[in-house]
C-alpha cells in the first residue's frame, strides 16, 4: 500500500538537493532505504541533465576525479551496507521517551552536520584546488557519495576554483556524480530491494518534482537567492542532522 507524503523539496535552483532530500526521506523509512531512494532520484535527474548537456563534458578532468570518485563511491557502499541498522550504538532519552540510534544513522547525522557547519564558514569559499588535486577530491566525494549520498559540496569545492566554464563545470560535475550513483546504487539495491516496493510512489513524485526543480531552476537563478536557499537548507540539515543523533528522526 502506498504511503503518500506531500514534502518533496528538491526544487533546486542551481543547488545540489540530494543533502536535502535524503534526511526529508529520513523522516518517513529507514536511514538504508531513504539513502537509496534519494539516489535513484538523484540518478534520474542527473540523467536528464547529462542528456541535454554532455557535449560540454572535460574529458581529461572527468578521468582524473572520475577514477578515484568510482573507487570511493563503491568502498563508501559496501561500508554503509554492512555497518547498518542491526548496529546499535547508544540510546536517547527525550521528552520521556527512549530512542535507539544505529550506527548508519549516527554517520550520517554527524555528516549532516558537518557538512551544514561547513556552509556557516566564510573563509573555506575563498579556498582553492588546482588539478593535482582532483584524484583526491574524486576519491573523497565518491566516498562518501557512497557512505551517505554527501557527494556534491566535496565536488563543487574542488571543481568550482579550477578555471572551468560554467557549463563545463556543470557538464562535467553531472556526468561525475552518474558515475557515483552508477556504482553505489547496484550495492545498495543489493539488500533493500523488497522495501523499495513499498515506497515506490514516493520516490516516483520525488523525481517527477527533481525535473520541474531543475527546468525551473534554469530559469530563475539568482546568485543573492541561490545563497540564502543554501543557507536554508543548511540550517534544515543542522536540525535533522542533531535529530538523527538524538534518535528522533
Amino acid at each position: 500500500m502506498f504511503h503518500f507524503q506531500p514534502l518533496y523539496l528538491p526544487f533546486s535552483l542551481g543547488l545540489d538537493w540530494e543533502p536535502l532530500l535524503l534526511p526529508v526521506f529520513c523522516i518517513f523509512m529507514p536511514i538504508h532505504l531513504a539513502v537509496l531512494a534519494t539516489a535513484i532520484v538523484h540518478i534520474s535527474n542527473n540523467s536528464l541533465k547529462f542528456i541535454l548537456i554532455r557535449n560540454f563534458i572535460d574529458k581529461k578532468v572527468l578521468i582524473s576525479f572520475g577514477i578515484t570518485a568510482v573507487l570511493g563511491a563503491f568502498i563508501g557502499a559496501m561500508i554503509q551496507k554492512h555497518i547498518g541498522a542491526d548496529f546499535l550504538i547508544y540510546e536517547t532519552h527525550v521528552l520521556g521517551r527512549e530512542y535507539a540510534v544505529d550506527l548508519l544513522a549516527f554517520v550520517v547525522g554527524v555528516l549532516m552536520i558537518v557538512f551544514a557547519v561547513l556552509d556557516f564558514i566564510p573563509l573555506l569559499s575563498r579556498i582553492s584546488f588546482g588539478t593535482a588535486h582532483f584524484p583526491i577530491g574524486g576519491l573523497l566525494s565518491g566516498f562518501f557519495g557512497g557512505l551517505s549520498g554527501h557527494q556534491g559540496a566535496l565536488r563543487a569545492a574542488f571543481l568550482s576554483k579550477s578555471a572551468l566554464k560554467a557549463e563545463v563545470f556543470i557538464a562535467t560535475s553531472v556526468c561525475m556524480s552518474l558515475l557515483i550513483d552508477a556504482v553505489r546504487i547496484p550495492i545498495y539495491l543489493s539488500s533493500e530491494s523488497k522495501s523499495l516496493n513499498e515506497n515506490s510512489l514516493n520516490i516516483i513524485l520525488a523525481c517527477f518534482f527533481a525535473f520541474i526543480g531543475s527546468y525551473l531552476g534554469k530559469r530563475l537563478f539568482v546568485k543573492r537567492k541561490i545563497k540564502n536557499i543554501r543557507l536554508l537548507v543548511a540550517v534544515f540539515l543542522l536540525l535533522m542532522g542533531i535529530g538523527m543523533l538524538l534518535g528522533v528522526v
